[in-house]
C-alpha cells in the first residue's frame, strides 16, 4: 500500500513541475520520505532518514503511516512538514512550504479516500498498484497499522473499474491489487473482493475481444485474512483459474496455535486458515498448482514450546512457497507491548533459526525443472554477479 502511495505523490509533484527523483538525494532540495509503522526496524529507520535529511539542510516532509499514527513523535521531528494517508493530494503544498522554511502539517483522519484517477510515477513501469481500500476490520493486538489506517473504508467499484481499465490500455505487465486485507473489500459498501474480481475479469475479457488478441496483462490479488474470504472461496477459485490471474494468494497465518491466535487477537483459527489453503488448492486442482505466501511472527508475548511446536508443523505440513519470518516487536501503544510473560531475545532468535533452516530445506520449484512454461515478463533488475540485467517474470 505504502509503495502505492509512493507513485501517487511522485505523480503529483511531477505534475506540479518538480523534478522527482529517487537515486539523487544528496542533491535533491526536498526529501519526501514515506513512512511504515508495521515494525520497530522501519520506525528507527524511518528516523534515521528524517534526521539524515534535516541535518543535512533540506527542506523534509514525512507522510505515511508514522506521522499519521504517532502526533507525539512529530514534535521531535519539527521543522519537518508532514502529510497524513488522507492527504496524498496535499504533498504539493507541503513541499512549497518545507521550501519555505515553514512547517506544514496535513493530518486530519477524516475526508473521503485519495482519487484513485490522480498522477502517478510508476515504481516499475510494468507494474500498476491499485488500492482497494484502506483501513481494515481487525483489532490486532500487536498492530499499529489501524491506528494509521483506521477502519476499513473501501474505493467504489466503479473508480476501482477506471483505473484498471487505464493501467489495461497503458500495457501494463502486471496489475496489483493491494490493500490491508483485500478479502474484506466491499463489507462496507455492500460488495465483496469475488464481485470486483469478476468486474475485473470482465474488463480483461473486453480488452482481449476489442484488440482482437489474448490481453497480455496479469493480475495479482494481494494480502487477505482468513476471516474474509471463508465465505467467498468457490467465487474466488473460479476467479483464480483464469488465465490472466495468478494461481497465488498471501494468506497470513502469523502463528500454528489457536492459544497465540487468540491473545494475537487474530479472529481466526488454524481450522479455519486450512480451509482456506485446502479449500482453494482442492478447487483449483492440480492443473492450476496454486501458491500460498504466508506470514509468521515468532516469540509472541506468552509462547511457549508447544505453542512453537505447533507453528513449526504447520509450516512443515504446508511446506509454503514463500514464508516470511518475523520476530516478536512490542510496538508502543499496543495491547501486545503489555502482555507478558515476555519471550526472551534468545529463545525468539532462536525459533526464528530453526524455521528459517526448515523453510530454506524446501523445495517448492523442484518440479518445473527440465519444463517449458510460459512465463510474463514485468522487469529488469541489475545483477550484483555480473554485468547484464535480470529478467524478473512470473509463471500463471
Amino acid at each position: 500500500h505504502n509503495m502505492g502511495d509512493s507513485e501517487y505523490m511522485c505523480g503529483i509533484l511531477a505534475s506540479e513541475g518538480y523534478a522527482v527523483t529517487s537515486e539523487r538525494a544528496k542533491d535533491a532540495d526536498a526529501w519526501v520520505i514515506n513512512s511504515c509503522t508495521v515494525k520497530d526496524p522501519s520506525e528507527i529507520a524511518f528516523r534515521r532518514v528524517v534526521k539524515e535529511g534535516l541535518d543535512s539542510g533540506k527542506a523534509v516532509v514525512v507522510a505515511g503511516c508514522v506521522p499519521q499514527a504517532q502526533r507525539d513523535l512529530l514534535e521531535a521531528l519539527r521543522p519537518a512538514s508532514a502529510i497524513g494517508v488522507k492527504a496524498l493530494g496535499r504533498v504539493g503544498e507541503a513541499v512549497d512550504a518545507a521550501l519555505r522554511g515553514e512547517t506544514f502539517w496535513a493530518l486530519s483522519a477524516r475526508g473521503p479516500l485519495p482519487e484513485l484517477s490522480m498522477p502517478k510515477i510508476r515504481k516499475h513501469a510494468l507494474v500498476e498498484i491499485i488500492p482497494l481500500s484502506t483501513g481494515c476490520l481487525g483489532s490486532c493486538t500487536y498492530c499499529k497499522t489501524r491506528y494509521a489506517r483506521g477502519k476499513l473504508g473501501s474505493y467504489q467499484l466503479e473508480a476501482i473499474i477506471q483505473r484498471f481499465e487505464t493501467a489495461l490500455y497503458d500495457g501494463v505487465a502486471e496489475i496489483w491489487l493491494s490493500s490491508e486485507d483485500t478479502g474484506a473489500y466491499g463489507r462496507d459498501i455492500g460488495t465483496s473482493l469475488s464481485h470486483l474480481l469478476e468486474a475485473l475479469i470482465v474488463c480483461i475479457d473486453s480488452f482481449s475481444s476489442s484488440k482482437k488478441k489474448p490481453c497480455p496483462t496479469m493480475l495479482r490479488v494481494g494480502m487477505t485474512n482468513p476471516p474474509f474470504v471463508l465465505d467467498q472461496l468457490d467465487a474466488l477459485a473460479k476467479c483464480l483459474k483464469h488465465p490472466n490471474v495468478f494461481a497465488f494468494l498471501h494468506v497470513p497465518v502469523q502463528a500454528g496455535s489457536d492459544t497465540v491466535l487468540k491473545r494475537m487477537n487474530r479472529e481466526y483459527t488454524i481450522s479455519d486458515f486450512e480451509q482456506v489453503v485446502f479449500g482453494l488448492k482442492q478447487r483449483l486442482g492440480s492443473d492450476f498448482p496454486l501458491t500460498i505466501s504466508t506470514d509468521i511472527i515468532c516469540g509472541f508475548p506468552g509462547e511457549n514450546e508447544t505453542d512453537f511446536d505447533q507453528t513449526f508443523n504447520l509450516v512443515q505440513r504446508h511446506t509454503f512457497s514463500i514464508c516470511h519470518i518475523s520476530q516478536f516487536y512490542a510496538r508502543q501503544g499496543t495491547p501486545a507491548a503489555k502482555m507478558r510473560p515476555r519471550v526472551p531475545t534468545s529463545i525468539v532468535k532462536a525459533r526464528s533459526r530453526k524455521l528459517s533452516i526448515l523453510i530454506n530445506s524446501f523445495n517448492p520449484y523442484a518440479s518445473l525443472q527440465d519444463t517449458i512454461l510460459r512465463c510474463y515478463a514485468r522487469d529488469e533488475l541489475e545483477n550484483e554477479y555480473s554485468a547484464t540485467s535480470r529478467l524478473v517474470a512470473h509463471t500463471k
